[in-house]
């Protein structure tokens, strides 16, 4: 029998890049969730005191909404400077954007102590929380992806993917115990310890960043001169195809995580009348498992297609999305988290783990940053920013069960999907960084150009 050699699982290099892409991103999506968990449990409250339930949570999630708004703007500057100067400096910058950001909300003022002021700096700290994450996910898939191994391609992608349930799992942890605090405690300080917490995890995702060397493709395009002095507007005259169809990919899956994470957790509370304990420990068994099935698919996926798996997702979250909702509302517990589980796991984990590699394959490593952020960052305005505020004004979550329109959205998005699949098939279904598959993402040709 033979040894597989230490190429095979990866250098020491390699996992370094692979561990500084899941614990970078995981830092910044823990305050990117604390940040919408707070926005459903007691932002409306502390933030928006003078209005009424429905339209205060409106206004919460208006606020949530900003930070997709603001991707853009990270997308273009810090894919600019990803392709110019490199991922590693690109994303040391990201993750300390972020973390300051996030710890400055938990030290503001709340409306009760300055009034309209409170939801302004608020917004603007979120808008800062937007721009971070607009430059972060792109780096770290390449940061990940451009340091794997040939046959492992799809897991290392799959690295700031499992930083999302991950980071899900923690803040969901912390909130449940900050929740339990009376409401006077949890309005008037504990809130803020989640916020403040970012601070510390800011320099934890330092260190590690810090050790990690420079994108070896990236090196290697750089040195050729392949490196272009503006490679946004190269993306955007040459490839918009590209960037359209990395934006179809993403819409079943975001629209679903977003309905289940904050629009789905308010309707709990205010229509069911779970407390916020309840809904949080509903959202951490689902987290949790979707965590375990989010590494179970980036390591399947290096042996088979990963289009084919990701085709399964959508298709299942299409016929899925009327039983989530319906068993959702019978307000029976264990029924709630078997849809979210059920949900999460074959809906969201076998189409976010490889739509990160998917996407990095549609775009040459000198303009691959600036790509596979816009597609990302688009993305989250079409997708994420209006789900809950879409959601929030068809279905109020002050009592109305009429559930029918958001499971025609999430079958409307997963055909989206489908079709965005379904127009990069060969390239995908070609195993491409699957299978041993050993060619550089680069030297596979990409029929989606037909589509420019």
């Amino acid at each position: 029998m033979t040894t597989p050699s230490a190429s095979t699982f990866g250098t020491k290099q390699q996992k370094r890049a692979f561990l500084a892409s899941l614990v970078g991103t995981t830092v910044e999506w823990f305050d990117f969730f604390i940040y919408a968990t707070a926005a459903t449990l007691v932002f409306s409250k502390i933030f928006f005191p003078s209005f009424d339930s429905n339209v205060g949570t409106l206004a919460s999630f208006a606020t949530l909404g900003v930070a997709f708004l603001a991707r853009p703007v990270g997308a273009f500057v810090f894919g600019h400077f990803g392709d110019r100067l490199g991922r590693r400096a690109t994303l040391i910058t990201t993750l300390t954007v972020m973390g300051v950001a996030t710890g400055l909300i938990g030290l503001l003022p709340t409306w009760n102590q300055i009034g309209i002021w409170a939801p302004i700096l608020l917004t603007a700290l979120r808008f800062l929380q937007g721009v971070a994450v607009g430059g972060e996910w792109g780096g770290a898939v390449l940061m990940s992806v451009e340091n794997a191994p040939a046959s492992r391609r799809r897991f290392y992608g799959s690295a700031p993917q499992i930083a999302s349930p991950l980071a899900l799992v923690l803040a969901t942890v912390v909130m449940y115990f900050v929740a339990r605090l009376p409401e006077d405690q949890l309005l008037s300080w504990g809130w803020r310890i989640p916020f403040l917490a970012g601070f510390v995890l800011v320099v934890i995702g330092m260190i590690i960043r810090l050790g990690v060397e420079e994108s070896s493709e990236f090196t290697e395009a750089k040195q050729t001169g392949e490196v272009t002095s503006h490679p946004i507007l190269t993306v955007l005259r040459t490839m918009p195809g590209r960037v359209l169809a990395g934006i179809g990919l993403q819409a079943s899956v975001i629209v679903l995580f977003y309905l289940i994470t904050t629009y789905m957790l308010t309707m709990a509370t205010n229509i069911h009348g779970f407390t916020r304990s309840d809904t949080l420990m509903i959202l951490l068994i689902a987290a949790v498992v979707d965590l375990i099935a989010m590494v179970g698919v980036g390591i399947l996926c290096d042996k088979l297609s990963a289009w084919t798996v990701f085709i399964g997702g959508v298709v299942f979250t299409a016929a899925f999305a009327f039983p989530l909702f319906a068993l959702f509302n019978t307000g029976n517990i264990g029924l709630m988290i078997f849809a979210f589980t059920a949900a999460l796991v074959l809906g969201h984990a076998t189409t976010y783990a490889v739509v990160s590699s998917m996407t990095a394959e549609l775009f040459p490593t000198a303009i691959r940053y600036s790509g596979v952020a816009l597609c990302s960052a688009f993305a989250g305005v079409a997708w994420a920013a209006p789900t809950p505020l879409v959601a929030a004004a068809l279905v109020p979550t002050d009592g109305s069960r009429h559930w029918w329109p958001l499971a025609t959205i999430l079958v409307v998005t997963a055909v989206i999907s489908f079709v965005s699949a379904f127009a990069t098939r060969s390239h995908f279904g070609s195993g491409a960084a699957s299978a041993g598959d050993t060619r550089d993402i680069d030297d596979v040709p990409v029929p989606v150009r037909d589509l420019v």
